[in-house]
């Protein structure tokens, strides 16, 4: 049975609100401390490890773990390899553009990701397309509106979306295709699990690729700086867990609706961590669009 738009839209919002507050960390590791984004990925992704490997022990003396096929196996390889990809993609993105354009980025791809699914999945809801368009068509335009006085490069916005875009439409088309079969909720946690090892090992290669080896100087590491590292990996497994819950439905189209807006929310979320400036216009556009997805139910 598939779930409801409801809970899809509340799962969504989870993992938008998870992933926004992780933005804030990383921009805070990689802007303020001025630490590398590979070491950072490759930090965090070994703290979140850790701590889903205390979950997975856990989970072993009391539930069963699903069957090692080789479906299965191609699964998850695909399904962490894919998100690792849009992670990296989000990186050059905003090396590229704006927080505030990167935005106008990834709600594009709302007027693609409903084709594309029905492409692999056979189902299309036409009042959730209505809500990926006119969604689309009010934050593009209040981002256009907003940085009008800013030098807003077209050509780079189009470059920078053809390196985002087709990673996003790929991994929205593919989600609930990889995601066949995980229905019971420790089946899904497993998955999850598995995922977080894979984004570990591409994390790891990639590592070892740019440093020419896996040593590493992690510097000072205060009370803060550890407590920063644990946040960020306790919101990638409660983010993860969330965003495969609202992706492993056919009806998966409105969950994108919120989880392209996750950009929008860390602006928000910086502007009570890092002191960043924010409007209320802000504010007030996230809940427009909250209450147009309101009415796909």
């Amino acid at each position: 049975m598939a779930i409801s738009n409801f809970l899809l839209i509340i799962f969504a919002c989870v993992s938008s609100f998870s992933r926004g507050i992780i933005s804030v960390i990383d921009r805070y590791q990689m802007g303020y401390r001025k630490q590398s984004s590979i070491n950072v990925n490759f930090l965090n992704n070994l703290c979140s490890t850790a701590l889903v490997t205390a979950l997975l022990i856990g989970m072993l003396n009391r539930f069963s773990a699903p069957a090692l096929t080789g479906e299965y196996l191609w699964h998850i390889g695909i399904y962490g390899l894919l998100a690792q990809l849009v992670a990296y993609g989000y990186s050059y993105v905003f090396k590229k553009v704006t927080i505030m354009q990167s935005i106008v980025l990834s709600k594009m791809t709302d007027l693609f990701i409903p084709v594309a699914i029905f492409l692999t999945m056979g189902y299309f809801s036409q009042s959730a397309y209505l809500i990926s368009i006119i969604s689309t068509i009010i934050v593009v335009c209040y981002i256009i509106f907003k940085q009008r006085h800013s030098e807003l490069s077209v050509k780079t916005l189009l470059t920078t979306f053809m390196v985002i875009g087709p990673l996003l439409i790929i991994q929205a088309a593919l989600s609930p295709l990889l995601t066949i079969g995980v229905v019971k909720p420790i089946d899904l946690i497993y998955f999850t699990i598995a995922t977080i090892y894979i984004r570990c090992i591409i994390t790891i290669i990639t590592f070892g690729v740019k440093n020419h080896g896996l040593k590493f100087k992690p510097g000072k590491l205060t009370k803060q700086v550890f407590w920063i590292y644990a946040a960020r990996a306790i919101l990638t497994l409660l983010a993860q867990v969330t965003y495969t819950l609202a992706t492993s439905s056919p009806n998966s189209g409105i969950a994108w609706v919120f989880l392209n807006m996750t950009n929008l929310y860390s602006v928000i979320f910086g502007s009570f961590a890092l002191k960043e400036k924010i409007h209320v216009a802000d504010v007030l556009l996230i809940i427009c669009i909250f209450g147009l997805a309101l009415l796909s139910r």
